[in-house]
This record gives C-alpha cells, sequence and structure tokens, in this order.
C-alpha cells in the first residue's frame, strides 16, 4: 500500500521540481552552447546555441499548469458576472 504513495509522492515532487526549474545545462556542450572541432566552434546541434534544454517533462507540467490558470481565470470572471 505505501509503494504506490510513494511512487505518487516522487512524481508530485519532480513535478513541482520542473515547474520552478525547467531548463537544465545541454548534455552535448555541457552547457556551453558550443561545439568545437579543430579549432573551429559552431552551435551546439542539440541546444541550437542556447546551452539549455528542457527537463523531462517540463512542458507537460507547464502547459497543465497555464491550464489551471486560465481555468480559475474564467471561473473567477463568471463569478464577478453574476
Amino acid at each position: 500500500m505505501t509503494g504506490p504513495l510513494i511512487i505518487l509522492a516522487a512524481i508530485a515532487v519532480y513535478a513541482v521540481f520542473a515547474l520552478v526549474r525547467p531548463d537544465k545545462a545541454c548534455g552535448k556542450c555541457s552547457g556551453w552552447g558550443l561545439r568545437t572541432r579543430r579549432r573551429r566552434s559552431k552551435a551546439c546541434p542539440r541546444c541550437k546555441g542556447t546551452g539549455k534544454q528542457f527537463r523531462l517533462g517540463a512542458r507537460l507540467v507547464h502547459s497543465g499548469a497555464a491550464q489551471v490558470i486560465k481555468y480559475v481565470r474564467e471561473r473567477l470572471e463568471q463569478g464577478r458576472a453574476d
């Protein structure tokens, strides 16, 4: 019984973490944004030169949070109109 609760708690903690810190350093360029080869530098193909990548599930968490905020605002506006 406690196993599923621990898993759900871990997912909730990760979702909050992805909401607060959605990006991480790129694994290919180590956050530099550049790939060097024989004295030539060019933008990292994975992060396109930004040095950042989204964490796993961060886009999903942010879109869900945006939908919740939109729903709450609509409900508040609907309550004011009544």
